[in-house]
């Protein structure tokens, strides 16, 4: 088949807010073609990505839509024609949900919910074609395999299960182009496989697709073209075996073999004062006797023991739905069940009077979902300043010591160029990175990292590896860390619980 051109950028120059990016690039997705865009966290991939629909308005040169039949440079055509799924929908998706609770409560409509097909089928707006999209729904969630999840709560969904609903609502527009950014955040090994089949399968369909990624083994096979992007600008692109090699990469990710160089002074003299108050390295900070939750029939914890002690590393282990989750709602104090088991954090029993305020200001948590709960429009430092006060948003003032606290985990982190930025315009490995900062300036007893790599690229993702090597070697404050299933082990974990079905299958020290 002869090749023909698909879409076509000639020395563009993209603006967003009152920045130029991508200034005079030039490039061309043709017949056949399926690219996989890489770069480092903040190069711009998802800036390049959304100025193909428009969602990022072209300002200089080109942009041609050689497979419309309409106007072939107005992006205002392309609605349905390219569909876009990212983390950044998910967050739009609970957004609009507060707000509609507002409204509900409002009208005396509290028990109503969105449903994953009101989501899919975008039921806000009542289409012409509801026959037509009822039928095209059922052949797309039997492909991807999500019929169970239409009548579900779209609150109650995971961060895997709400990727494939968002391939799912753009599949419905029979899209001629598909950008998937990130789609594999927050899946499992196994829902993973299967989300790859399926993108896969999509390639050999009459669909062009793009696929936006950090882990390049999720670069499935019918991906045909690779093309790299650094600091806002095409590094390099063409067919994938001659551009994604290791040279490459390295050029690309500036990836140094550096070790992690100190600790923030101010955070150091924070240990320090913490170990002169002294407590016996055999206290128990986290006691969990026979436990047990359940959502109606629904068992979710089933005679669950574990007991956390000062100087431990945990890392906890299980397939999705092993109830992972669940204990450390139980330990943040975001499930109300807490308080009708025997619970203790730090020798305290769970609803024996102390503030849930008193138990947060000593334990840290990181995760890729917790980007969802932060307010956009305040700046990255003041995120960061957060994590004192356990808010979200920034709402007291801060010391003089605490601003110092601050703005040297910033500087730590290499993300002082960040802090006047709104957290919302950051990509998502430069978020995860404030929020690291924002879990570290209290200097926590516990830090719980769930699944704490999402979303960041090779280089941010080896360093960050190191800064937790660190914390849980070099200082008192203990980890809790819950890795995605392809997430390498911490060498300073030193005991492993393995769960399934709400159970705790084994639970050993490792070997040291």
């Amino acid at each position: 088949m002869d090749t023909e051109p698909f879409i076509t950028l000639d020395n563009t120059s993209v603006r967003l807010r009152d920045r130029l990016y991508l200034e005079n690039t030039s490039w061309q997705i043709n017949s056949n073609e399926h690219w996989a865009i890489l770069g480092p966290n903040g190069s711009g991939k998802t800036t390049f990505a959304k100025s193909l629909f428009g969602a990022v308005p072209v300002v200089r040169g080109d942009l041609v839509y050689h497979f419309s039949k309409e106007d072939r440079r107005n992006p205002a055509t392309m609605a349905n024609a390219i569909g876009y799924v990212s983390p950044e929908l998910h967050r739009d998706i609970i957004e609009r949900e507060n707000l509609q609770d507002s409204f509900r409560e409002f009208s005396g409509k509290i028990d109503e919910i969105t449903t994953v097909k009101d989501v899919i089928l975008n039921k806000r707006i009542e289409s012409a074609d509801g026959a037509q999209d009822e039928k095209r729904l059922n052949a797309i969630t039997e492909k991807i395999g999500i019929e169970a999840l239409l009548p579900r709560n779209i609150r109650s969904l995971s961060t895997g299960e709400m990727n494939t609903v968002l391939i799912a609502k753009a599949l419905i527009k029979r899209p001629k182009l598909l950008i998937l950014d990130e789609p594999f955040d927050g899946l499992d090994a196994k829902s993973r496989n299967t989300l790859a089949k399926i993108i896969n399968d999509l390639m050999d369909e009459s669909m062009h697709v793009i696929l936006i990624t950090h882990q390049f083994a999720e670069i499935v096979p019918n991906i045909t073209h690779v093309l790299l992007l650094r600091y806002g600008k095409i590094f390099m692109g063409g067919k994938k075996e001659d551009v994604f090699t290791e040279t490459n990469i390295n050029r690309v990710y500036e990836i140094e073999d550096r070790p992690l160089q100190g600790t923030p002074p101010k955070t150091s003299r924070a240990i320090a004062s913490a170990e002169k108050t002294g407590s016996p390295s055999a206290r128990n900070l986290i006691e969990m006797d026979n436990v047990a939750v359940k959502y109606g029939s629904q068992v979710v914890l089933d005679q669950f023991s574990w007991c956390v002690k000062a100087g431990e590393n945990w890392a906890i282990l299980g397939p999705k739905g092993a109830g992972k989750s669940t204990v450390l709602t139980l330990i943040l104090g975001d499930n109300l069940q807490a308080y009708a088991n025997e619970i203790y954090l730090f020798g305290q029993k769970r609803g024996s009077g102390e503030s849930i305020w008193d138990i947060k200001k000593q334990i840290g948590f990181i995760s890729s979902d917790l980007q969802i709960r932060q307010h956009r429009n305040i700046n990255a430092f003041d995120v960061v300043c957060s994590g004192f006060f356990d808010s979200n948003g920034l709402y007291k003032r801060c010391s003089p010591e605490e601003l110092a606290i601050a703005r040297e985990w910033t500087h730590f982190l290499s993300i002082d160029e960040l802090a006047d930025r709104r957290f919302g315009r950051l990509s998502h490995g430069q978020r995860q990175l404030v929020l690291i900062a924002r879990a570290m300036v209290k200097s926590p007893e516990i830090l719980i990292l769930d699944e704490p790599f999402q979303g960041l690229d090779i280089k941010n993702r080896k360093k960050i590896l190191d800064i937790f090597e660190h914390i849980g070697s070099q200082t008192p404050t203990n980890l809790i860390y819950v890795p995605n299933q392809d997430e390498e082990m911490l060498n300073c974990i030193t005991h492993v619980l393995n769960m399934d079905n709400g159970k705790a299958i084994d639970q050993h020290a490792l070997a040291g």
